[in-house]
């Protein structure tokens, strides 16, 4: 008869029996018996429930249904995640629960003295369980957190891998372990997103607690996008409730920034674009007027994002001139050739189609670093790379990074007019 341990394995899922079905298989295939294991279901329909009904399983398994997924659910929740007066939408535990909100019900629900988080797609190796607690015992820390690779079948998704996570382990919340009491001390998971709580989770409780990773990958994952659809889809909705979340503000105020110099090159030309005053959308003084929005935008943000100024740190103002530093160069490339040599074609400074010449060269550059740089740090093999796949691999990451820039933008827009959430909630 194999150990057992006061551990309860935290599953939320929604629509996916058949992999509900392999990773209770895969529990049961461990060297190290956990107490239970909890299903935390939101589907749209029974399937789930009936599978528990008829499983085998030599441990216990616990089922909870907490919500029922429905066409537009995401949306309305969304809706009701906005900041109004009064409480418009009120969807709290109807239709689907996103999954870290099931984590959290499920884990409130555990009777183990140790939570170990999983989702239905990541399936862990059979020493996890008992590796992981000796490492946390080992190490003397409060969280181990889960290790992830990700497995590619198909040439899109060994594509897409190669231009995303590449085939080195990753930091996760499946695979993680973590007493309950801390679990709960540290406020849970945020609720209400559908991505993204998990780094503003590890980023919170690596504030509070001692940790480790792992150096190898004790769970696969793979469920990869299997199109260009779904992974554009997947990506930009990380990046809209990531950016809501304010993590990753880096590369936020670098996407934000993007957006100020496109709107800054053309709204300074939209009269000429729409016919001047002969036209009815002609706007009078639009720079001017263009100008004073954009200061009262980002004072707004300043003021309710940043808790007028007392939050502020150095990391904040050196974003603030990276992004200026950036807005100038660009913006002083494309007016080069009228500032500098007054469009005269003789002088010395006049460089023909600078603003091409530049364009040309950042894209350039992108795909190589997104085909070669990127990929290679993230251990994708050089055979796979070489001579020619690279270029593919850094186009797909060029255009997945165009896809990640609206979700970014309007993340950034909305970010200061959500709902702050409450972790206790």
């Amino acid at each position: 008869m194999k150990q057992r341990t006061s551990i309860s394995v935290v599953i939320p899922t929604l629509d996916n029996p058949e992999a509900v079905k392999k990773v209770i298989h895969s529990l049961n295939s461990q060297t190290l018996f956990p107490k239970e294991i909890l299903i935390c279901d939101s589907s749209s329909k029974d399937e789930i429930e009936d599978l528990i009904k008829t499983i085998e399983s030599k441990i216990e398994i616990k089922y909870f249904r907490v919500g029922k997924a429905f066409p537009f659910d995401r949306i309305l929740i969304s809706f009701n995640n906005i900041l109004f007066k009064r409480r418009m939408l009120n969807f709290k535990h109807k239709g689907r629960a996103f999954p870290y909100e099931a984590t959290n019900i499920g884990s409130e629900q555990a009777t183990g003295e140790f939570l170990a988080f999983l989702d239905a797609t990541t399936i862990p190796e059979k020493d996890w369980l008992k590796d992981y607690l000796l490492i946390y015992k080992e190490k003397k820390v409060n969280v181990v957190f889960g290790k992830t690779k990700y497995l590619a079948l198909t040439s899109f998704q060994k594509l897409l891998r190669a231009s995303t996570y590449g085939r080195r382990g990753h930091e996760t919340i499946p695979g993680t372990l973590i007493r309950k009491e801390d679990f709960l001390l540290s406020g849970q998971i945020i609720k209400g997103v559908r991505s993204g709580g998990d780094i503003e989770w590890r980023n919170r409780v690596k504030s509070m607690f001692s940790f480790n990773l792992p150096k190898k990958p004790y769970l696969s994952y793979s469920y990869l996008s299997k199109d260009l659809v779904t992974a554009s889809k997947k990506i930009f909705i990380y990046q809209l409730h990531g950016s809501r979340l304010d993590i990753q503000n880096t590369v936020k105020d670098i996407y934000l920034g993007l957006a100020l110099i496109f709107s800054a090159i053309l709204i300074p030309k939209w009269n000429s674009f729409v016919g001047w005053k002969t036209s009815p959308l002609y706007m009078p003084n639009i720079t001017k007027l263009y100008l004073l929005g954009l200061v009262v935008i980002f004072l707004t943000t300043l003021v309710i994002n940043r808790g007028v100024l007392k939050n502020l740190s150095n990391s904040f103002f050196s974003n603030i001139l990276k992004l200026l530093i950036f807005i100038f160069i660009f913006l002083g490339v494309f007016r080069w050739n009228g500032a500098i040599a007054g469009w005269v074609e003789s002088s010395v400074w006049y460089i023909p189609h600078i603003t091409k010449i530049f364009l040309g060269a950042i894209i350039l550059s992108s795909v190589a670093y997104r085909g070669l740089y990127f990929p290679l740090k993230n251990e994708v093999e050089k055979e796979y790379l070489f001579p020619f796949k690279w270029l593919q691999v850094g186009l797909l990451g060029l255009f997945l990074d165009c896809v990640k820039a609206p979700g970014y933008v309007i993340g950034s827009i909305l970010s200061p007019f959500s709902k702050k959430i409450n972790k206790n909630d």
